[in-house]
């Protein structure tokens, strides 16, 4: 039996719905994930994470009474604290563009559109353990670098030069 490259990897599903919460965590477990938590909205994630501290948290954006997105931004708030990095993977059925941008906006790592596939999921799951991407932190944004492409800037320099302090 060949090793799994998640065999050391816990994940908490955050959702609403019991069918996706067990079709994820089935998805994981085939996977070779075995640490997974689940919670059913961001009020019993938060406590979740808090208390098993995993490793990446896949969550619904639509939830209530805390959805994904107040749950992102709470998390994404443990400034100071490693935990504040963890990877975050979200699952919607809403692709529209403001809901992707905002989603990228508080710093979702990986966006993973409904009807979700095994291979979506392992794709961003790969994405996320295999290729993760180096973490910012600015005055408005904390959360994963949003460049994917790593290219040299070769056209002149709009920002102009940097003061160092």
């Amino acid at each position: 039996m060949s090793r799994s490259v998640f065999n050391s990897l816990s994940v908490l599903v955050v959702d609403d719905s019991a069918y996706m919460r067990h079709l994820l965590m089935t998805l994981l477990q085939a996977l070779g994930v075995p640490e997974v938590h689940v919670a059913v909205d961001g009020d019993e994630a938060w406590e979740i994470f808090r208390h098993h501290e995993p490793d990446l948290v896949i969550t619904d954006a639509a939830m209530m009474p805390v959805d994904g997105f107040d749950l992102a931004k709470r998390l994404r708030s443990l400034n100071g604290r490693a935990l504040g990095t963890v990877p975050i993977i979200m699952i919607s059925g809403h692709t529209d563009m403001a809901s992707v941008e905002r989603a990228r906006d508080i710093g979702i790592t990986e966006f993973l559109s409904k009807p979700i596939s095994a291979r979506g999921l392992y794709e961003r799951l790969i994405q996320v353990v295999d290729r993760p991407r180096q973490f910012v932190e600015t005055p408005t944004y904390r959360g994963p670098d949003r460049r994917r492409r790593d290219r040299p800037f070769d056209g002149a320099d709009r920002r102009g030069p940097v003061e160092l302090i």
